[in-house]
């Protein structure tokens, strides 16, 4: 009977973990990637310098008619160590919108779109099995040598598990992939670039707005702690509905006052459904009148500018 048990047992919990790893695990809205770059230059002139930063989401934009999440790196903070002249370290990465990231459950996708471009590029690839050799832009890189897939296990991320592809060695660490998180080194960071630079990347953990939902192995000085200056970029205006979701109105409201302002609606599928024109204050009610029911994404502008976006349901 025990032996019966405990067949059931671990029968039921694998069941669990397969149906949940294969369920799409998409970005979260709200997540905040910590990431770590050490520059380690230990030849003629030694150079040793440490860049510690985070990657935000700061709400969506329409890009080719699909809904992407607009990515911003924060300030940059840099610990020089030590550095023999006349080397001195690279400067650190440029803070401020890096690109937009979108998922795309049909294909098991995830792509992003660096600026002052509208192409989606693969960020990653959820449909490689063991012995796949792995694609994206964050492959490109002339030194990655291990691009193998070696083994595809799982993670717990928040009460749920989701994949995780692992590779082979390059330089100080061993390179993964897991679904809706990010990879070893970052969020688009190339998997092996120290042979180019010096610079080794590490994810240090990934939050939402009030929980850490994932830590990596990587001891950074900063901890998972939040990263702030002077230049830091400015997340936009907090746009809230409610109710949301709705059937017949909801109110909305912002923390800023706006004047002459342009609200747009768009469908899931990018289609502008609604405008409203030259409307000024902090508040709105937002009639359904005949839009379906589904999600929605809302764009409030000012003088050409993105003020606040939204997400909207829309019930019967």
């Amino acid at each position: 009977m025990k032996k019966l048990l405990f067949f059931l047992t671990v029968f039921f919990s694998l069941t669990v973990v397969h149906g949940q790893t294969n369920v799409y695990h998409p970005f979260r809205d709200s997540f905040i990637w910590r990431v770590d770059y050490y520059y380690n230059n230990s030849f003629q002139y030694p150079c040793y310098a440490k860049y510690y930063f985070q990657y935000y989401s700061t709400g969506d934009t329409v890009i080719n008619s699909y809904i992407h999440k607009k990515i911003h790196r924060s300030f940059v903070l840099v610990d020089t160590i030590s550095c023999t002249n006349p080397v001195n370290p690279p400067g650190p990465p440029n803070s401020g919108y890096i690109g937009a990231l979108r998922d795309d459950s049909i294909a098991n996708k995830t792509f992003f779109v660096f600026p002052n471009t509208n192409i989606d590029s693969l960020l990653y690839d959820y449909n490689l099995v063991v012995d796949d050799t792995m694609k994206g832009f964050i492959t490109q890189d002339p030194y990655v040598y291990n691009k193998i897939v070696l083994s595809v296990d799982s993670v717990l991320i928040d009460g749920l598990y989701r994949k995780r592809w692992n590779f082979g060695q390059c330089h100080n660490n061993y390179p993964y992939i897991i679904e809706g998180i990010g990879t070893s080194v970052g969020l688009i960071e190339l998997l092996c670039s120290y042979a180019i630079d010096f610079t080794d990347r590490y994810l240090v953990c990934v939050k939402d707005s009030s929980s850490t939902l994932f830590a990596s192995v990587y001891n950074s000085e900063m901890g998972c702690n939040l990263i702030v200056g002077h230049d830091e970029i400015n997340i936009e205006n907090s746009l809230i509905c409610y109710p949301n979701p709705f059937s017949t109105k909801t109110n909305l409201q912002i923390d800023v006052f706006f004047k002459d302002a342009t609200l747009t609606v768009y469908n899931s599928v990018g289609q502008q459904v609604k405008q409203i024109n030259n409307i000024s204050g902090q508040t709105l009610t937002l009639q359904r009148d005949n839009l379906p029911s589904g999600l929605y994404f809302m764009q409030l502008m000012q003088e050409n500018k993105i003020i606040a976006t939204q997400k909207l349901v829309i019930t019967d």
